[in-house]
């Protein structure tokens, strides 16, 4: 399914270079860091156990109307974070998930470009499809050595992303946020909280402009 889902979206965004304003569009590069995190609500708190990672794209800018233009990307993510669990319905003991893992991130932007006199400044969001690829879950509980399990994770999340850039002689910076909607647990007990999975990354790139 998820194969499928990622080929189809591959073929659409071919699709949507080869229109009329073939001329305009532009290709790019762009590198970053990110600080990516699980967030669960626990006691009607919300609580976030964060790493550093890293993300890695290719995309492109394709115009369409007036000021709007598609912004799709390619990027490589590297991903993870923490969060807890119970080993029964009792309660305790209480386990602690850490993960570090890549994925294949496929943002759909549409973005709103906004000319500036020598900058080009955009701001821009749209649906996120994740793809798990490769990574370790370190397990630690009390009274047990830490073990590794892969399979504590879903290996699909469908998120959403939003921006904003600022573009100088082809030369940008950008800041990404990416909110995941899906529940990240392949198992959990009755009334045990979700865990989300999110993103922030700040970005260098470079778009290859035509003329």
């Amino acid at each position: 399914m998820g194969a499928n889902l990622c080929k189809w979206i591959l073929v659409g965004i071919l699709g949507l270079t080869a229109v009329p304003v073939i001329g305009q569009v532009a290709l790019g590069v762009r590198a970053g860091l990110a600080r990516t995190s699980y967030t669960q609500k626990v006691d009607l708190d919300y609580q976030s156990g964060s790493r550093f990672g890293y993300s890695m794209a290719v995309m492109a800018d394709i115009p369409f109307y007036h000021r709007f233009s598609f912004r799709p990307e390619i990027a490589v993510e590297n991903q993870g974070g923490k969060y807890f669990t119970y080993r029964n319905e009792s309660g305790a003991p209480r386990l602690k998930y850490k993960s570090n893992y890549y994925s294949l991130q496929i943002p759909l932007n549409i973005a709103f470009n906004i000319p500036i006199t020598g900058v080009r400044m955009a701001v821009f969001g749209g649906p996120a499809p994740n793809f798990h690829l490769s990574g370790k879950m370190k397990v630690e509980g009390v009274g047990e050595e830490p073990s590794y399990d892969e399979k504590k994770m879903k290996t699909f999340d469908l998120g959403i992303n939003s921006g904003i850039s600022v573009e100088y002689k082809h030369v940008f910076f950008s800041i990404d946020a990416f909110y995941g909607t899906l529940d990240r647990r392949v198992d959990k007990y009755e009334n045990e909280s979700r865990v989300y999975h999110n993103n922030i990354t700040f970005s260098l790139g470079y778009f290859f402009r035509p003329g």
